[in-house]
């Protein structure tokens, strides 16, 4: 129905199951599920997840202090079965999927990476100078920094009842900082910070979240996320595509009729959601006549 091929970005899965696409964000809600079901089986601390959670050398698991330096991304894969980590999984897989849309495969797996490794690198590196103490393990970590994300990108889109995006984040990001803090949780509240900064800079960096001038955009080279040829936008391509920060919207041709070609500009400035039904059919029929043109 969508593609954002049109901006060059490829979307497509990274394999198949059956006939189901595996993107990125699906990945990582499989192996979330299939985290869960190893940790009832082996329990909190088993000999497979006590290897892999983020944790300060005073309980006695080893850590990266220690020389485990693969904890640094390991940590988001042990996920606890409970029913509030289903309802993570969810909403990491309905806004992990238009973050992947809007960035590409390549360099959602990149934001991904860096929302692991940067904050586990801080928060390791004050343990070693100030001896504090803690440990984080799980996906929820990440998820807020994709939350944030998109909060940034989509600041006035609505969540259930009508709530806009921003003050979703806001409202997670505080109650967070406030759980970690009546917990004395110097740990925690390190990561929490440091991954509310990395998802701000890093939709930043890839050109997003424009509105956020206050935000510093960092200069990312071309091969970040070491995408390939097809992934990356040709120079002439770059210069001339119109509202690159669509999370997706239907290729376009230079005989567009005015109405759709409104309703693209509307979708480049307020996204997808602002979108009446009947203004999306119109989109879908648009897109279907493109292809049968093809």
């Amino acid at each position: 129905m969508y593609s954002s091929r049109r901006f060059g970005y490829s979307d497509d899965p990274w394999f198949r199951i059956g006939g189901y696409p595996v993107s990125t964000t699906a990945f990582v809600v499989g192996l979330g599920v299939i985290s869960m079901i190893i940790w009832g089986i082996e329990g909190r601390f088993g000999p497979i997840f006590r290897e892999l959670v983020l944790v300060s050398e005073n309980f006695s698991l080893g850590s990266v202090v220690e020389g485990d330096v693969w904890r640094l991304v390991t940590w988001p894969i042990p996920n606890e079965p409970h029913f509030w980590t289903i309802i993570l999984f969810a909403i990491f897989y309905m806004l992990g999927s238009q973050i992947e849309s809007l960035l590409g495969r390549w360099r959602f797996a990149f934001f991904l990476v860096a929302l692991t490794l940067i904050p586990a690198v801080i928060v390791t590196a004050v343990e070693a100078v100030t001896g504090i103490t803690g440990y984080v393990a799980g996906l929820r970590m990440v998820e807020v920094g994709v939350l944030v994300a998109f909060a940034a990108q989509y600041a006035h889109a609505r969540f259930w009842p009508g709530i806009p995006g921003w003050v979703i984040a806001v409202v997670i990001v505080g109650l967070d900082a406030l759980q970690a803090l009546g917990d004395r949780d110097e740990y925690s509240l390190i990561v929490l910070a440091c991954t509310v900064a990395v998802a701000l800079l890093g939709i930043r960096a890839f050109g997003y979240a424009t509105n956020l001038t206050w935000i510093p955009k960092l200069s990312l080279s071309s091969s970040s996320g070491q995408s390939s040829a097809r992934d990356r936008p040709s120079r002439s391509r770059r210069r001339s595509r119109r509202g690159d920060h669509l999370r997706a919207v239907p290729l376009r041709d230079e005989s567009v009729s005015p109405e759709i070609d409104a309703l693209l500009d509307q979708v480049s400035s307020q996204g997808l959601d602002s979108l009446t039904r009947k203004q999306r059919k119109q989109l879908e029929a648009h897109a279907r006549r493109l292809r049968r043109r093809r």
